[in-house]
């Protein structure tokens, strides 16, 4: 029988989940432009009429691939344009082309846009663009995420998809554009819009391999027709989670979703619209943690010292591809989040002004976060638990305004000015033991196993009070002049304040720490033997076989506590020039800059102070682009791109470094950032054509690479000559990153290719193949840890989605079958060598790395209906 521990332990899995989301960041979701929206030119109109973006949100967008006589309407720029107008590189999906491909997932969406990267993992939650990686930890985003016009927490808007309106992944600077900062790009996502003129609904349902089932519906219903109208929406959704079950429990992984959505629009004049969303989500994730490696190699016996320890007492030999854990219990993540926005617009005499408010309430109770994947204590397992206070529930509000001109023939030029606020807060409480000598048994005598009940007299309990919060504010503004009917120049400033706050106290109680000592006569000689700070040894009462001895750690012995209140402020700019040669071809070249602040590395107790903050990052960005319609069935766009990084925040997660609190080697999570120069350089290509009627083909295809510039990164023992053990003398190892390394921690080049074949029976009857590509180049896998800077890399490989069903054309239904990775491909995505933190004591290596691997092949069944305004 299992012993589950209510005892709880730092880890920096809880700690990311519960504390960092309360800062605030970012969340996303991208898509692919061969299937972006076809605009109604009678209610969007043509991007000459630059329409702004409350009008262009209010318009109905009705998601189908690319017609010959279709455009696509974008709001890249906050107003409503042609994408082949707009001087930006721009990827557009449609929340239909979602359906049709049956995602129902974030991270999925990753398999339209290559070179964006999505990894939906609770606190290992991460966003790539460009290269470009942010995880939980590392300050202000690289990529924020636009949910209705706010930049949400990534862990909020990172879920599940249902009812959206449009997804826009926006490449190179936005900081002048919208609110918060960007070098390498941005992601909006719209969800519908309240239908003011018509009723209607839709349904869509999936089942497939794995328990994998959703359902999501929504009703629209005018109350007031053209003035007042409401729209509801829901998702449901169950499944088994990544389907990574372990060896040594029964328990299944399980994941359940619920979120409800209401919607308002009001639009009482021509002039003036307010719109309201508010959105619950309720959440249950039961996963283990992944593993592979050949299991513990065992260890003899030292007389009078530790006990033989068996080979693989934690499990057997794992690879990737088995999608196996070893742990003896899941973790278990509850979510409770609330989303509310508010979208307001007036328009008057010849300026629009808007206001966008978005308010995030996280309600989560406590999580349970399994500390021992590696599985050094069989039968007994250990959790992190965030405990909320009173005072504590992490708060998260944005508010924007914004004051623009109306498109106007006689004015050579157009601008915009606004103003963009964010403030967050948290208050956590964790009280988590470490395990010391003595816990599990006699350390000279108890092999793993042999005690699965922790004695509590050699637990030393510490209680960490974390407090978190930022206050972000920018003012813009951009000034578009228009040189003649063709030119264009575009020049934008934003002076950014940024105030980031951290406290972090940790309070060590009363403990025991027992130490077998051979060289010792007898028990009576313990008093012999001496420690700073914690004076002689007594002679174990509890352990009175062979020579145990015992020293006494008194309350608060190893207690810490840091305080940060860095204030930054930046100007940053962006500049653009664009020219069309004709109507089908648009040469643009932009440059602009960014700055990023960085967080404490928080749940790195002990880390040495010095490491504990990095330095802001500032970077430039150059890009030269080109969009071109060859016929009204082929678009072709592409952009070269390069981004100079001066203190890149990159992070080093599982770097060992000593404890200055648990007096033992630790690893680092992925809060760990570290400062280091580096360059990007990289292309992107665009392509979708409709060579014959009912056919639509797309690639795309982005390469992106970054190099160091040279400097001294923190590693591992033996990554280089002096990286030894760390110790209390040696707490980090430094070794030198050569000019010119490889730093990606995705695949530098990605291409998707993708595309359907619409088969018209009758004018009632039609049925459709679908296919999807997504391959991956070789993956350095930058930060990555298999020993040292040794990093595993990845292989390159392709997965391969394919879809058909047959469409009640406009009757409104859709029944399909899909497949997903259907040569179930298995792939190892990223790699940690992790360390024995659970209990030293047992000293035998553990065998096993902790990994994350492809999704498994998934099968299923799709069904769509949709009526009235859909």
């Amino acid at each position: 029988m299992k012993a589950r521990s209510q005892h709880l332990s730092v880890s920096s899995r809880a700690l990311k989940a519960g504390c960092l989301a309360s800062v605030g960041a970012l969340s996303l979701c991208t898509s692919f432009a061969a299937y972006a929206q076809t605009a109604e030119p009678a209610t969007v109109g043509t991007a000459s009429e630059g329409q702004n973006v409350a009008a262009a949100n209010e318009a109905r967008q009705d998601s189908a691939d690319v017609s010959d006589a279709g455009e696509i309407i974008v709001t890249a720029r906050r107003s409503a344009e042609n994408l082949q107008d707009v001087p930006v590189s721009v990827q557009v999906v449609t929340g239909d082309r979602l359906e049709k491909l049956a995602i129902t997932q974030v991270d999925e969406v990753s398999k339209l846009a290559p070179g964006l990267t999505l990894v939906n993992a609770g606190s290992s939650t991460s966003v790539t663009l460009r290269g470009v990686t942010w995880q939980p930890g590392s300050g202000t985003p690289a990529t924020p995420i636009y949910f209705n016009e706010v930049p949400f927490d990534p862990a909020a808007t990172i879920v599940s998809l249902f009812d959206v309106g449009q997804i826009e992944v926006l490449r190179g600077p936005q900081g002048t554009t919208r609110g918060a900062p960007s070098i390498s790009g941005a992601v909006t996502l719209t969800t519908r819009k309240p239908d003011l003129d018509e009723f209607g609904g839709t349904v869509f349902g999936l089942y497939g391999s794995g328990d994998h089932y959703d359902i999501q519906a929504a009703v629209n219903a005018p109350i007031i027709k053209d003035v007042l109208a409401i729209r509801l929406a829901t998702n449901i959704e169950e499944s088994n989670s990544t389907r990574v079950r372990s060896v040594n429990s029964t328990i299944n992984p399980y994941f359940r979703d619920r979120t409800y959505r209401a919607t308002i629009l009001f639009k009482p004049t021509d002039t003036l619209s307010l719109q309201a969303m508010y959105q619950r989500r309720r959440s249950v994730s039961r996963d283990f943690t992944q593993v592979a490696g050949t299991g513990s190699p065992g260890r003899a016996a030292v007389p009078g010292l530790s006990p033989a320890i068996p080979a693989n007492f934690n499990g057997p030999a794992l690879s990737s591809s088995d999608n196996r854990s070893v742990a003896d219990l899941p973790n278990i993540r509850l979510g409770k989040v609330d989303l509310l926005t508010i979208n307001a617009n007036w328009d008057v005499f010849g300026q629009s002004l808007s206001y966008n408010f978005g308010r995030q309430y996280n309600r989560a109770g406590p999580n349970f976060n399994a500390t021992d994947p590696l599985n050094i204590l069989p039968g007994f397992e250990t959790f992190t638990m965030p405990n909320p206070t009173a005072a504590g529930v992490p708060k998260f509000m944005t508010h924007e305004i914004r004051l623009s001109s109306n498109p106007d023939d006689s004015r050579p030029f157009d601008y915009d000015i606004g103003f963009f606020t964010k403030r967050s807060a948290g208050l956590q409480n964790f009280n988590a033991p470490t395990f010391l000598a003595g816990a599990f048994g006699n350390p000279v005598t108890a092999a793993p196993g042999a005690v699965t009940v922790p004695n509590p007299r050699y637990i030393l309990n510490s209680s960490s009070n974390i407090a978190l919060g930022q206050r972000f504010r920018s003012f813009y503004g951009n000034l578009r002049f228009h040189i003649d009917e063709n030119t264009e120049l575009t020049g934008g400033l934003a002076m950014v304040r940024d105030r980031v706050t951290s406290t972090i106290d940790v309070t060590t109680f009363a403990a025991f720490q027992a130490f077998a000592n051979p060289l010792l006569p007898s028990r009576a000689a313990c008093p012999a033997v001496s420690q700073p700070g914690l004076g002689s040894a007594i002679a174990s009462p509890v352990y009175t076989t062979g020579v145990i001895c015992e020293f006494a750690l008194p309350n608060g012995f190893r207690n810490s506590s840091e305080a940060n209140n860095n204030r930054y402020s930046k100007t940053i700019y962006n500049f653009s020039l664009s020219h069309k040669f004709t109507d089908d071809l648009l040469v643009y070249a932009t440059t602009g800059s960014s700055f990023r602040t960085g967080l404490a590395a928080i749940n790195n107790p002990g880390l040495p102070r010095n490491l504990v903050t990095p330095n802001p990052e500032t970077a430039r960005s150059y890009e030269l682009g080109v969009k071109s319609t060859i016929t009204r069935g082929l678009r072709v766009n592409a952009a070269v791109f390069q981004l100079d990084y001066k203190d890149q925040l990159t992070t080093f997660e599982g770097v060992q470094f000593f404890s200055s609190v648990s007096a033992r080697a630790a690893q680092t999570n992925v809060a760990f950032y570290r400062n280091l120069d580096a360059k990007v350089r990289g292309f992107e290509v665009e392509v979708a054509a409709n060579p014959i009627e009912n056919l639509s083909l797309g690639a795309n295809i982005s390469y992106s690479k970054i190099k160091s510039q040279g400097g001294l990164i923190p590693s591992n023992p033996g990554s280089c000559a002096g990286a030894v053990a760390v110790s209390a003398a040696n707490p980090i190892n430094f070794c030198q990153s050569a000019k010119g390394q490889v730093l990606n921690t995705q695949a530098p080049l990605q291409i998707t290719a993708n595309g359907g074949y619409e088969v018209p029976f009758t004018d009632a009857l039609g049925a459709y193949v679908r296919f999807n590509v997504n391959y991956q180049g070789k993956n350095p896998n930058f930060g990555n840890f298999r020993q040292g800077t040794t990093f595993r890399k990845t292989p390159d490989y392709a997965i391969v989605d394919l879809f058909a069903g047959i469409t009640g054309n406009d009757a409104g239904w859709d029944l399909g079958i899909y497949g997903k990775n259907v040569f179930d491909k298995q792939v190892e995505l990223a790699r940690v060598a992790t360390i024995n933190s659970a209990y030293p004591t047992f000293a035998a290596a553990a065998g096993y790395d902790v990994v994350r691997s492809s999704r498994p092949r998934e099968y299923g069944v799709t069904l769509r209906y949709a009526f009235g305004s859909k």
